[in-house]
């Protein structure tokens, strides 16, 4: 008898607001179920602020688990998976010889990590890694591949524990809202620039022949600031303007917010369709589904 298909339980915080999925994986996952709820407190900074000194809003948190139990009730055996945003982690790429051994490679990434968040010796380091390209290396003589490198503090691991204990899952991982929504772009040609818009800071995924290349952030929300953050991202790739093939948008989808970028790139901006890949036509507007990106790409990770 074949096993039965695994569950996951995805969610994203972007302020006040959670958004979530319940996903059923396979060959062609299935979407069984997906929905938003909106809280009095920040209930992604109860998460994630000051992970490293252990703060945050207990009642907020308490809230927010309080609502994942209610949401996820009777879902079969399931792993939570939690997209965060850039602004909420220490995220960064890095390349590594292709054929490091995994503890090796673990250890790197773990020591890359503690060096860039300032994590004393004494303390544990957790990493969330994924391989997202390879390339040849002549100076290496052999290929490298590079490495999306996801770390938060301790005291987050126990909050993302609770969470995942609320809606009665086997565990949790976390991914990257851009490293997440670059999935759903999947394998067209040329260069595509996946931009989440969000009330205080944009953030880039640049996607080169369906493989994720860079991903970038930064604060503000004004079309000049969308607009040199997504070139600037692109930049660090070798992808000029004329490279740019596609820009597709997802979060807070405005078009006024991408308005210079789509006059400096001649692309007008899209909102990415999180639904294509579970076969689905939600009676939503593109705008409106743009929104759920983070969480639907998170279940393709």
């Amino acid at each position: 008898m074949a096993a039965p298909p695994a569950r996951l339980a995805v969610v994203g915080l972007a302020g006040r607001v959670l958004h979530y999925a319940e996903v059923e994986t396979g060959p062609l996952p299935r979407l069984r179920r997906l929905g938003s709820c909106d809280f009095e407190a920040d209930a992604e900074a109860a998460v994630f602020a000051d992970g490293a000194s252990g703060g945050g809003d207990a009642d907020a948190l308490e809230a927010l688990c309080d609502a994942l139990a209610e949401v996820f009730a009777g879902i079969a055996p399931h792993h939570l998976v939690v997209a965060a945003h850039p602004t909420a982690t220490t995220g960064f790429f890095t390349p590594l010889p292709s054929g490091l051994a995994p503890a090796a490679r673990d250890e790197q990434l773990r020591q890359e990590a503690a060096l860039l968040s300032d994590v004393p010796p004494t303390q544990p380091v957790r990493v969330h890694a994924a391989p997202v390209r390879a390339e040849a290396d002549p100076a290496l003589g052999g290929d490298r591949t590079w490495y999306h490198v996801v770390h938060v503090a301790e005291p987050v691991h126990a909050r993302l524990a609770l969470m995942a204990q609320a809606t009665g899952a086997d565990g949790y991982d976390l991914t990257d809202t851009g490293r997440a929504a670059a999935t759903l772009v999947g394998t067209p040609p040329g260069t595509t620039l996946v931009v989440g818009l969000y009330p205080a800071h944009t953030e880039v995924a640049v996607v080169v022949g369906g493989a994720l290349a860079f991903g970038y952030h930064g604060a503000g929300h004004t079309p000049e600031d969308t607009a040199y953050y997504a070139l600037a991202a692109a930049d660090r790739v070798g992808a000029t303007q004329a490279d740019i093939a596609r820009v597709s948008v997802y979060g807070d989808a405005h078009p006024a917010r991408t308005r210079l970028l789509s006059e400096m790139t001649g692309r007008a901006a899209e909102p990415l369709d999180p639904f294509a890949p579970f076969g689905r036509r939600l009676d939503v507007d593109p705008a409106t589904a743009a929104a759920f990106a983070p969480v639907l790409g998170a279940a393709l990770r």
